[in-house]
């Protein structure tokens, strides 16, 4: 295999990265063999027939354990179907992957979430690259977009949601801060009331049983951390509204200090 994909360094600052070092392996292998192009590949056996396109995947479960097999403690180490399943299901509630379909005769259909944005020097040149100075600045920046009664509104719906019995958590700078960039990049941007979508957000993260079981993994220096978490977590909470019907909630009204 030849050529090469872009891996952002703040892989080492995600959630992924302290999870088992299996998921990890699995993650880069379908960043690294996922169709790249925009040409779609269409595979067929028998009645069933698959289409693969940009920033999609397909392979039996077989398969991709004999692609990631390695050695361990002086033994070959082969994933079981059962084992790849488990951990891509987990992807899958992470929001990074979707699984689009299994069959029995071509393999697991899934598309990595966001691969277009992954693998596009643009993104970084927009997002990440920059001195140190200047994403202080942009941090700062975004902090004052928001003021302090439109962030104690998210808070509070945060610890409704996600912290209904004490001791609550503090509302700390750095949880401002995450705060803060999800209103300015989703929340404000999706056509529907803010605190609703934001309500919606919180519960997708409590349908994850991976978030869930790991209270450091509710709060929104974790859940914010970056730009793709905060669209992840927007994107799925649209879904799952859109797909769940729901009682309207009863909205405030506020604006952004400009």
């Amino acid at each position: 295999m030849s050529g090469f994909v872009l891996l952002a360094r703040d892989l080492l600052d995600n959630n992924i990265w302290r999870m088992n070092s299996d998921l990890v392996r699995l993650w880069i292998y379908l960043i690294c063999k996922s169709n790249f192009g925009d040409r779609e590949y269409t595979y067929s056996r028998g009645a069933t027939k698959v289409t693969v396109r940009k920033g999609e995947f397909l392979r039996s479960l077989r398969r991709i354990g004999e692609d990631c097999a390695y050695t361990g403690n002086n033994k070959l180490v082969v994933w079981s179907p059962s084992r790849i399943s488990g951990m891509l299901n987990t992807l899958e509630a992470d929001a990074r992957i979707e699984i689009l379909s299994n069959s029995s005769t071509l393999g697991t259909h899934l598309r990595v979430v966001n691969y277009q944005s992954y693998q596009d020097f643009a993104s970084y040149r927009e997002k990440e690259l920059g001195t140190d100075a200047e994403q202080m600045q942009n941090k700062s920046n975004t902090v004052k977009a928001v003021n302090k009664k439109q962030v104690d509104a998210l808070w509070e719906i945060y610890l409704e949601e996600l912290s209904p019995k004490p001791p609550h958590p503090r509302l700390t700078a750095k949880r401002a801060s995450a705060l803060t960039a999800l209103y300015n990049e989703q929340l404000s941007k999706n056509g529907s009331d803010p605190l609703v979508l934001f309500r919606q957000v919180l519960k997708a993260v409590r349908s994850s049983p991976h978030h869930m079981a790991t209270r450091a993994y509710q709060l929104p220096e974790s859940l914010f951390r970056n730009e793709e978490r905060r669209e992840q977590w927007t994107h799925r909470a649209v879904a799952k509204a859109t797909a769940t019907p729901h009682t309207p909630t009863v909205s405030r009204n506020w604006s952004v200090d400009t």
